[in-house]
């Protein structure tokens, strides 16, 4: 999937040789034998080349696919360039970027995988399409290795005795099947790394990157005294921020909040993105560029407010977006001394409106941000008034869509208009003199 500065109609080196012979012939054979079955007719369509009847070239592509996996677990450029068509400059370059962006990983696994079914023969020569399965594990930030799908193109090396890799990107093909891009994949990219973070950067933003690694591995300590000790076998965290726009449309529906619009986001990584039900690999942040030049104090409590959302993880997922980013705000700002934080200018108007807790049309609006403030301040009235257990142990029974009414019942003994008017009357109460 490598879109760094390929070019749309590059093509592949052709080339000749004793494998490519035999692999002609037996093509031939194979349309003469369909040909036979079908010459009677003009009506049905030419026969197709995929599948099972590439297995030996599938095996010879699998081949390369581990000896490039190999070589960037292994950090060795020079078994990486063997795997490529070496001829064409443009592809060696791009795919230079591709594993200088590896090698500045903490790589656990990482695996390629030919599916055999998707092997298509390019009319009119001697190279294949295949679909590709690459599986990888960050060590310390993900729980099982990302398996997203991309698009090789193989063609027969000059001895014929192998494939090698004439391009990684089809932009038709990735247009039809979104993935899971990461940054990685997109284009160069610079890494940071302290204990538990890994920050990854671009030229625009790599300036910030010590601030920003910064930031988060003092977050994470200061997230981890509010909501405890969760249960992944991995907590560490990677934090984005980049200016690549691909990026940003590759995270539809994986982001706790919209992409286009705000400063930071929860992203969770699927362990394949075609099979949902096996989850979320790890959480990751993302920073929009343009909070880079707030004060350190605004950096750092949108990095917290991330965190949360990345360390509970899973835990309260399907709760109402009142309570998952209130608590972010709640624990966002719990370092702070209370005169420093800040409420937005309209909370306190929208407030004094509220009937009942925020939903879904309310988050979406004009007055969202005060709406997140609105909902910060319930969940302060409820860590005041009942406990931080309570306020974690609320948003745990709110999950998977439970029922609001039900749970704040049975937790808290109220309803939804009560809680929504005494966290209102808390947050009046503090602001009212304009502080």
């Amino acid at each position: 999937m490598w879109t760094g500065s390929a070019e749309p109609d590059r093509g592949p080196t052709r080339r000749t040789g004793p494998v490519r012979g035999a692999l002609r012939s037996l093509l031939f054979l194979t349309v003469v034998g369909l040909l036979s079955l079908t010459a009677c007719s003009d009506d049905l369509p030419p026969p197709t080349y995929s599948g099972d009847e590439f297995a030996d070239v599938g095996q010879l592509m699998q081949r390369t696919v581990n000896a490039r996996a190999a070589a960037l677990r292994e950090r060795d450029i020079a078994r990486f360039r063997r795997t490529l068509v070496g001829s064409d400059a443009g592809l060696v370059s791009d795919q230079q970027v591709y594993y200088d962006n590896l090698e500045q990983l903490p790589i656990q696994a990482l695996r390629y995988r030919v599916l055999p079914k998707t092997i298509t023969l390019v009319e009119g020569t001697d190279d294949y399409w295949a679909e590709v399965v690459v599986a990888l594990q960050l060590q310390g930030y993900d729980d099982a290795p990302v398996r997203t799908r991309d698009r090789f193109l193989f063609t027969p090396s000059a001895s014929g005795t192998r494939m090698l890799i004439a391009s990684t990107t089809d932009y038709e093909w990735e247009a039809d099947h979104p993935g899971n891009a990461q940054p990685w994949d997109l284009g160069a990219v610079k890494v940071y790394e302290r204990p538990g973070v890994l920050g990854v950067f671009d030229y625009y933003t790599q300036e910030s990157s010590s601030s920003v690694v910064d930031a988060v591995s003092s977050g994470r300590s200061d997230v981890r005294a509010v909501i405890g000790n969760q249960e992944p076998t991995t907590d560490g965290v990677i934090v984005y921020s980049l200016q690549d726009p691909p990026f940003l449309r590759g995270l539809a529906d994986q982001t706790v909040g919209d992409p286009d619009r705000a400063d930071g986001l929860t992203i969770a990584v699927p362990i394949d993105a075609r099979t949902p039900a096996k989850g979320a690999a790890s959480y990751r942040i993302f920073l929009n560029p343009r909070v880079l030049l707030e004060q350190p104090a605004v950096i750092g409590r949108l990095v917290r407010h991330e965190l949360t959302h990345a360390m509970l993880r899973s835990r309260g997922r399907g709760a109402p977006l009142w309570i998952n980013e209130g608590l972010a705000e709640y624990v966002s700002v719990r370092p702070m001394p209370p005169a420093k934080r800040r409420l937005p200018a309209r909370a306190l108007t929208v407030g004094a409106t509220a009937t009942d807790l925020p939903g879904e049309d309310e988050f979406a609006g004009s007055d969202a941000e005060a709406w997140y403030a609105v909902s910060w301040w319930v969940c302060e009235y409820v860590a005041s008034a009942y406990g931080e257990d309570v306020l974690l142990l609320l948003r745990d029974r709110l999950e998977n869509g439970a029922d609001q009414a039900e749970a704040l019942q049975a937790v808290l003994g109220i309803t939804s208009s009560q809680l929504a008017q005494r966290g209102v009357a808390l947050m009046t109460t503090t602001y009212a003199d304009g502080s």
